[in-house]
């Protein structure tokens, strides 16, 4: 055989065997996910000990029942997908279900199939290592259109009566590698940051003021650089934690929860870019809700957290699913783990900047592995090809 024969042949041993290893670790991607039909979507997992509705479902992403015993993931936690395509998903590392500790993060760069664990944002860690009388979180997070990663953090004081003691952000310019100073959102106000949106170059955030007062809308404009306050939203008072997203013509739906009411879902609407709020109305929920978590994608909307605190079927992970956020069909259960305080939750859009790739749902929430210490877990939506085009 000739050398020129001997090397066409060699290039097509290559190319066939490289297709065979592609086909083979496409295929063991596809067994080691989970997956669920649900209306216009399938929810799934990259782990394949995990089924949907068991105690446990999801990928861990802070392992701390094996890698950390006695710790404790509760606080926030935070996702976002990075201008560059990778993942982030923030929580707090603590001591138990306090706020002894730190934020960290998990980051993926493979769309959420493996994930990089533990890693421990500075500005948070330095100042737990300077004072743990005084700690700092991530509270809420977003990437903007130009894809500057804004976080919002909250200082709290902890010894008598903990307290939040000041709100501000930091930013990164370079997919997180660095990060900007920290600056007050609005000098001495401070609240709970509980929620955020991306209207192109309009960033919102919402916070729940939480010592009585009203849920209020934050805006930038500037790339999240300075945030005024826009406006109170026409939720009651006495509702708390709370959620928003940007609905299919560009409104914003907003809404919150009461331990009064844990089968309504209470909601407001804005149609003018959240400066006024139409009024105060509540949506059933057939497995309760407590702690939201709003989403819009595929045509669809989305809200998730605990199936309530008290009585017959509480304490489990809930999502429902909706075609206009104000009907909500019949909840699914994620989890079946009834241990508590867990399943905060928070959840993002990604593969947005894949043109190759559809966007999916991830959603990132705690689970109980002993006592009140929790582990951190993401699942994820995907909708059919056909609905996403809605």
């Amino acid at each position: 055989m000739t050398k020129q024969r001997g090397a066409i042949f060699a290039f097509i041993f290559l190319v066939g065997w490289t297709c065979v290893e592609s086909a083979q670790d496409l295929l063991a991607q596809k067994k080691a996910a989970q997956y669920e039909r649900i209306d216009g979507a399938v929810i799934y997992d990259h782990d394949p000990s995990t089924k949907l509705g068991d105690d446990i479902f999801g990928t861990v992403i802070a392992d701390f029942k094996n890698d950390a015993p006695g710790r404790c993931s509760h606080g926030g936690p935070v996702c976002m997908e990075y201008a560059n395509g990778n993942i982030a998903a923030f929580y707090a590392n603590t001591s138990d279900h306090n706020l002894d500790g730190w934020s960290e993060y998990a980051l993926s760069k493979d769309g959420g199939r493996t994930w990089d664990k533990y890693n421990k944002l500075p500005y948070s860690f330095e100042a737990y290592t300077r004072d743990q009388g005084n700690t700092v979180w991530v509270e809420e997070g977003l990437v903007t259109e130009k894809g500057t990663i804004v976080l919002f953090l909250t200082h709290f004081k902890i010894g008598g009566e903990e307290t939040r003691t000041k709100l501000g952000t930091i930013r990164s310019y370079d997919d997180g590698s660095t990060w900007t100073d920290y600056e007050t959102l609005d000098g001495n106000f401070r609240g709970y940051p509980c929620s955020t949106a991306v209207t192109g170059e309009t960033n919102y955030v919402m916070i729940d003021s939480n010592a009585g007062g009203p849920h209020v809308l934050y805006v930038s404009s500037d790339d999240g650089r300075t945030w005024s306050k826009r406006s109170a939203l026409s939720l009651d008072d006495d509702k708390w934690y709370g959620t928003m997203t940007t609905m299919e013509d560009g409104r914003l739906l907003a809404g919150a929860y009461t331990e009064k009411d844990e089968h309504h879902f209470y909601y407001c609407i804005s149609k003018d870019e959240g400066r006024t709020w139409d009024p105060q109305k509540r949506a059933y929920m057939d497995k309760m809700l407590r702690d939201p978590e709003l989403a819009y994608i595929g045509g669809k909307y989305y809200v998730q957290g605990r199936s309530g605190q008290v009585g017959e079927g509480s304490r489990r992970f809930v999502l429902y699913q909706s075609d206009d956020g104000i009907k909500w069909g019949s909840g699914i259960i994620i989890s079946g783990d009834t241990k508590h305080p867990d399943g905060y939750s928070q959840n993002c859009i990604i593969n947005k900047y894949d043109d190759d790739v559809p966007n999916e749902l991830m959603a990132v929430y705690s689970i109980i592995y002993k006592g009140r210490d929790t582990n951190e877990y993401v699942f994820f939506i995907k909708p059919d090809r056909e609905a996403s085009k809605k």
